[in-house]
């Protein structure tokens, strides 16, 4: 447990094939701030999954290079319950493992969002 702190841009791994990254499991709370201190707390009630890039999710799907990403000066947060894995025990499409996989199931998550 601990206090973590980066970029929006420091977020961002550039894999061979553009894909979300990033993401931080089992938050208690983010914050999202400008260089002046102005900005977004979100608190899990009690946990999320957090992530935040300057890419839209449709970005890197529609991507297959890096330099076809547009640059963006918004920036994307995802507040998540749950994210599956991207793959099991190869490189081929195999899927996650069955103890990573997320169950399709009635689920439901909370959170708190407050301007700061």
């Amino acid at each position: 447990m601990g206090v973590y702190r980066t970029t929006v841009a420091g977020n961002y791994f550039p894999y061979s094939q553009p894909q979300e990254t990033g993401n931080k499991v089992e938050v208690r709370w983010a914050t999202l701030t400008s260089a002046a201190g102005g900005g977004l707390l979100a608190v899990g009630q009690p946990h999320l999954n957090v992530n935040a890039l300057h890419h839209a999710a449709e970005d890197l799907d529609q991507a297959i290079h890096h330099h076809e990403l547009p640059a963006r000066a918004e920036t994307y947060l995802n507040l998540d319950g749950k994210q599956m894995g991207l793959g099991g025990d190869d490189s081929w499409g195999a899927l996650p493992l069955e103890k990573y996989r997320i169950k399709a199931a009635p689920m439901s998550y909370r959170f708190r969002l407050r301007p700061i």
